[in-house]
């Protein structure tokens, strides 16, 4: 009752809407209860009597209303259409809103193929009901209750009779909305476990055929089918076992009253124009309750979809600016401190998504559980950055590098200490304007399906192109670009396929360099590129560095040779910091990996 109360709440805004598509289907409902009673007419004060002007004037009559009647169910079926898609607009358009704001956390959880399936099948099920079956389903209660009314009205002995069947066409029905309901609760979680298998089998399909692996994901894909097709085949022979029970009671009802009516014509009882009138009636009776089955068919689906769509729309944002607005970031120089920072990932964090079925649920041990309750990604971090620092940070795969800049950024909070910048805790900032002070080149370079202009300039769309030309050439890509068929207007395919790695990583530092943030973090910005590619983007970004602070997060030495300070974390924690030249003299992590790597260099690896 909750979830369709809460649905009744989207449709308030085409209220009018509902209310004219309302008075569209009673008048329609009460044509269709006058037409009867109009052919009662023709028989027993036309007919009977002879009197053919009394005829056409009743055909003529029933013409009107059947004209009437289809000019009605056309601006019935427009509005109708326009309620479900208005409520379908709103509702997509706040779960999507809702997902830009939703923190790292969920979508480090989150299945790509679950949202998919929640914004699209979920949504669209919802709609069929909001604009289809919750109208239609009080129609047919109307028609109901009105035809009752109208043939008790002419012989009610009949009508009871008639309806003798009714009550176990009722409880039918009944065990079919109890059986059905978890049926398609089961399909809709089943589809979005299909839809994630196909997603990432297709943003995977490299790696898939890199290790030859079609014929290990066609049976993954196979079983997940599979188990849709049993969970869609059980709820078709639910249907399947009561719908023609249903379609035999509701024709029952029909031959009952032809019996019955014929004796009580035969007897002088019934006029045999109430008795035509009965034969139309009747399908005023039957046709509520076989739509019903199908009414019910669709409000579970409404019933089991809805839930999951608001379930991410209730999903919390723990991350956000604060209340009041936070402070404007226009100033923010680039003077960062970490004090006494430590971060981990709590219980709330690691736990299973919430679009994860019951026993993937329950997959995870009580023991490693508490093992992420615990685990701590940094601690006790001490760091003091000036304004225009050149830091690099160091160490190796897990020990906390990229933490430690998502902290920055406030992708995840700290769970003690503090992030500040300028003096100010990042927490007390406008949220969108903190991130747009920290430029930032992800190790994952992720393109979108545009041209290398928009791409470039997706921090700023309002960019010159001679800005977005200069960013290019910081980065080392412009003779790239100017030498493609279409230039900047090149569109580069689905996450940036039409590049290759070191291209789409140098596209991703030019979109950084645009937004001329005053603080630029560069994650592994340079890994995927050749050594002269990589000398190069360094002395193009010796001039966009100055002034500003900036992180470089980094494996090879070479990318921090000209770094004003160098950090070393190990498990967390700050294990060494210093110069080049500094740590170069102590024995530790980095003389060990400079070591290593001046080896592989000396040996040409």
């Amino acid at each position: 009752m909750a979830t369709l109360l809460r649905l009744l709440k989207y449709v308030r805004p085409s209220a009018m809407l509902a209310v004219v598509t309302l008075a569209l289907m009673f008048i329609a409902t009460l044509i269709d209860l006058l037409a009867p009673w109009v052919l009662r007419k023709v028989f027993d004060d036309g007919i009977s009597k002879n009197d053919m002007h009394m005829v056409l004037l009743l055909v003529l009559a029933l013409l009107g209303l059947q004209v009437g009647k289809s000019l009605g169910n056309f601006v019935q079926g427009y509005t109708q259409e326009l309620i479900g898609q208005n409520v379908v607009f709103t509702l997509r358009k706040q779960m999507y809103a809702h997902l830009q704001r939703l923190p790292f956390k969920y979508y480090d959880k989150a299945q790509t193929g679950q949202l998919m399936s929640r914004m699209t099948g979920d949504i669209e099920a919802v709609k069929n009901f909001v604009g289809f079956g919750g109208m239609m389903l009080v129609a047919g209660m109307a028609t109901f209750v009105g035809t009752l009314i109208f043939m008790c009205s002419m012989q009610w002995q009949v009508t009871l009779l008639s309806l003798s069947p009714i009550p176990v066409l009722l409880l039918v029905m009944w065990m079919f909305s109890n059986k059905v309901g978890p049926a398609w609760g089961r399909i809709r979680e089943q589809m979005g476990r299909l839809t994630t298998t196909l997603q990432e089998n297709i943003s995977g399909i490299r790696v898939v055929k890199a290790f030859a692996s079609e014929g290990k994901e066609k049976s993954k894909f196979a079983g997940r089918n599979e188990q849709n097709f049993e969970t869609n085949m059980h709820r078709a022979r639910l249907e399947a076992n009561a719908f023609p029970l249903m379609g035999f009671l509701g024709g029952l009802t029909f031959l009952i009253m032809i019996w019955v009516g014929a004796v009580y014509v035969a007897n002088d009882k019934m006029s045999l124009g109430t008795f035509m009138a009965f034969q139309w009636y009747t399908w005023g009776i039957i046709w509520p309750l076989n739509m019903l089955g199908w009414q019910i068919n669709i409000f579970q689906q409404a019933l089991k979809a809805a839930p999951r769509v608001f379930e991410v729309i209730d999903t919390k944002v723990d991350i956000e600016s604060p209340e009041d607005g936070g402070i404007d970031t226009a100033n923010i120089r680039g003077v960062v401190k970490f004090q006494n920072v430590t971060f981990a990932f709590d219980k709330k964090d690691d736990e299973q998504p919430e679009d994860a079925s019951k026993k993937e649920a329950a997959a995870a041990s009580e023991l490693e559980l508490t093992q992420q309750e615990t685990s701590a990604v940094l601690h006790n971090i001490q760091l003091d950055i000036k304004q225009g620092e050149v830091v690099a940070v160091l160490g190796a795969t897990g020990s906390g590098k990229s933490s430690l800049i998502a902290l920055l950024s406030r992708f995840y909070d700290v769970s003690d200490g503090s992030v500040q910048i300028d003096g100010i805790d990042v927490r007390d900032y406008e949220l969108e304007g903190l991130r747009r002070s920290i430029g930032i080149v992800p190790q994952e370079t992720f393109l979108f399906s545009a041209s290398i202009r928009d791409n470039i300039a997706f921090g700023r769309p309002d960019a010159t192109q001679e800005q977005i030309e200069n960013a290019a050439k910081k980065a080392q890509i412009h003779e790239f670009i100017v030498n493609m068929p279409y230039g900047y207007d090149t569109l580069i395919g689905e996450r940036g396929v039409g590049l290759s790695g070191g291209q789409r990583q140098r596209v991703a530092l030019a979109r950084a360099i645009l937004m001329d943030p005053p603080i630029l973090v560069l994650d592994e910005a340079t890994a995927s590129v050749d050594t002269a590619t990589e000398s190069a983007i360094h002395e193009g970004l010796l001039e966009v560095m100055k002034g500003r602070t900036t992180f470089i997060i980094a494996q090879r030495l070479s990318s921090i040779r000209r770094a004003d300070r160098i950090i070393v974390l190990d498990n967390g924690r700050i294990v060494q910091q210093g110069t080049h030249r500094e740590l170069n003299e102590q024995d530790g992590f980095f003389r060990r990996l400079l070591e290593r790597q001046e080896m592989a260099s000396a040996s040409g690896h």
